[in-house]
């Protein structure tokens, strides 16, 4: 056996050993998250703030967190908007053996009182992002996913476990990695190409970035209100016309906390964009969770016209998007990303071996609707298992 041949030898079976070390040391935290009635509540955040790591419930209510026997005596604490923040210690969660945790109801109290114009909560909020977010250089790991559809059908798919560093709202990524990737078979007609990873575009296209949405130049009313995390929460619409660089009509919508000038959610017309946040130990807020959609018609080849049966050669295409972030590094000394190459990188033409073991291990949420329908018409193309596609293509 070559020297190179011993070396990737050895290296293969320290990751087994690792992996499989890590397997045996990792505490399932998992359950579902319902009101009242008994029914499902999506997208709310579950954290360990004292560890800086969490998850974001499916549309199902589920969660998943795989956790170390050190964070047994840590606090699980859960929050959403419109529910009564729900805390426990995680040893006793996984001692009462219930999966199910019932979120309970809290109430907006303020409809008596007088409130101020709809913009200048807004730009009071805005004026106070530096103090209210995470401003200092800090590290998300995260999963990312992307489907390329045609024609409603997702033709292919790639995610990754990645790290980036940035400052929040109102600044750009300074440093990225990609961990681990995985990706499908690729049946698109049409091969686009972002110019960038799409991670990128999840912080340039973010409003609070000032970049391409206009938000101080909106006009703002109130359009309800709720609560979060024990705080009265305005939800806040702004829409203007004639904006030359997304199209004629854009609309955000802003969920600012009415004590701490907080914004906890933020929805954009520009790709059906979703931004949620959470705190962290300290009451800053980070990003928890991002979803985002951008459809429309491309050229086809009079062949594949034809082959496809349509009337004119011009097929819908759309990227779809889904993070979940997985953890927070504020420590500078800890970060793990050290470069920027990948950050100008098509997310399909980064190559990374495929390794099972980890994606097996890793926090993942349970399927997502998202990912549930990406599986299913992934392999409804040629019957191909996706796992089958994940072994055969990485």
């Amino acid at each position: 056996m070559s020297f190179l041949k011993k070396i990737s030898f050895i290296a293969l079976l320290l990751f087994i050993s690792t992996s499989a070390t890590a397997q045996q040391n990792k505490i399932e935290l998992k359950g579902v998250l319902v009101d009242k009635t008994q029914t499902p509540v999506p997208y709310v955040s579950v954290h360990i703030p004292a560890k800086q790591i969490g998850t974001t419930s499916t549309e199902e209510g589920k969660f998943y967190l795989a956790i170390k026997q050190s964070h047994l005596q840590d606090t699980l604490v859960v929050t959403v908007m419109g529910y009564k923040t729900y805390t426990i210690k995680i040893a006793d969660y996984i001692q009462q053996k219930m999966n199910t945790i019932v979120l309970e109801e809290d109430v907006f109290e303020l409809e008596t009182i007088d409130l101020k114009n709809a913009k200048d909560y807004v730009f009071e909020a805005l004026k106070q992002r530096k103090k209210t977010f995470v401003s200092s250089r800090h590290q998300l790991n995260l999963v990312y996913r992307r489907t390329d559809v045609e024609q409603n059908v997702s033709k292919f798919f790639v995610e990754h476990y990645m790290s980036m560093v940035y400052k929040g709202p109102k600044s750009s990524v300074s440093r990225m990695n990609v961990n681990e990737s995985r990706k499908s078979a690729d049946y698109r007609i049409l091969k686009r190409k972002q110019w960038n990873h799409a991670a990128v575009y999840m912080i340039t296209l973010n409003p609070l970035n000032d970049f391409y949405t206009p938000l101080k130049k909106m006009d703002w009313k109130k359009i309800g209100d709720t609560t979060y995390d024990g705080e009265d929460v305005l939800i806040l619409e702004g829409k203007r016309e004639n904006v030359d660089k997304v199209g004629k009509l854009m609309t955000t919508v802003l969920y600012i906390g009415l004590d701490t000038n907080n914004i906890y959610k933020v929805e954009s017309s520009v790709g059906r964009c979703v931004y949620q946040y959470v705190k962290n130990s300290e009451g800053k807020l980070f990003l928890s969770y991002h979803k985002r959609e951008y459809g429309g018609q491309d050229k086809i080849s009079k062949l594949h016209q034809k082959a496809l049966g349509l009337k004119t050669p011009h097929i819908s295409t759309a990227y779809r998007h889904e993070a979940f972030v997985l953890g927070i590094i504020t420590d500078k000394k800890k970060f793990t990303a050290q470069g920027y190459d990948e950050h100008d990188k098509e997310m399909g033409q980064i190559k990374l071996p495929y390794h099972p073991v980890f994606w097996a291990n890793l926090s993942l949420p349970p399927d997502t609707a998202f990912y549930i329908k990406i599986k299913a018409e992934l392999e409804s193309n040629f019957g191909v298992p996706l796992e089958t596609q994940f072994k055969l293509v990485n």
